[in-house]
């Protein structure tokens, strides 16, 4: 993650897993993901995702959270919103998340992969481009519910999705097969 976080000019995908180790109920959360989940959002069922995305992001490569969505000012306004922007690596990162399912059992195709990451990273250039914050790069967290979403994701993103719209962003794809909390709640 550092070195696609240092280069301003790049993105690229990784993936992770997400593996809960305690019952949802005993997670210990970090101030930063208690903020996330404390403070109003711009709506939508995400506040739970948006604090495990962080926290995953603190104890993996020790982000601190510098603005929550409702902090971060745009001009013109009325576009698309960053979730949260934290410092890694010592640059200002801002971050959007998402979640990647069908619903009803259906199979996540890779044209549903192609639609969510162009509608995703649109959003990511326009929230980059309005932000009144600026920041070096976004990261776009997208929670996955098995591996062959996060497959589907990747042989989108690097066949059908435009390189404009990958711009420098960093497509960060985690796993959570055995967390199906994050994707009904939030």
């Amino acid at each position: 993650m550092s070195k696609l976080i240092a280069d301003d000019h790049s993105g690229g995908i990784m993936h992770s897993d997400f593996v809960l180790t305690a019952p949802q109920g005993e997670l210990q959360f970090s101030m930063g993901a208690s903020r996330l989940l404390t403070l109003p959002n711009a709506g939508g069922n995400s506040v739970l995702s948006e604090a495990l995305s962080f926290e995953l992001l603190q104890r993996c490569f020790k982000a601190t959270l510098l603005k929550t969505e409702m902090e971060v000012q745009y001009f013109p306004m009325g576009g698309s919103m960053t979730d949260y922007v934290v410092s890694v690596c010592g640059q200002r990162i801002a971050v959007s998340v998402t979640r990647a399912l069908k619903f009803g059992g259906a199979t996540f195709t890779l044209e549903n992969a192609t639609h969510l990451l162009h509608k995703k990273l649109r959003g990511v250039v326009q929230s980059s481009r309005n932000a009144v914050d600026k920041w070096s790069k976004q990261i776009l967290h997208v929670w996955a519910t098995s591996p062959s979403v996060a497959d589907m994701l990747t042989i989108a993103y690097h066949t059908t999705v435009n390189s404009k719209v990958k711009a420098n962003t960093v497509v960060l794809v985690t796993t959570a097969t055995k967390s199906p909390f994050i994707f009904s709640n939030g």
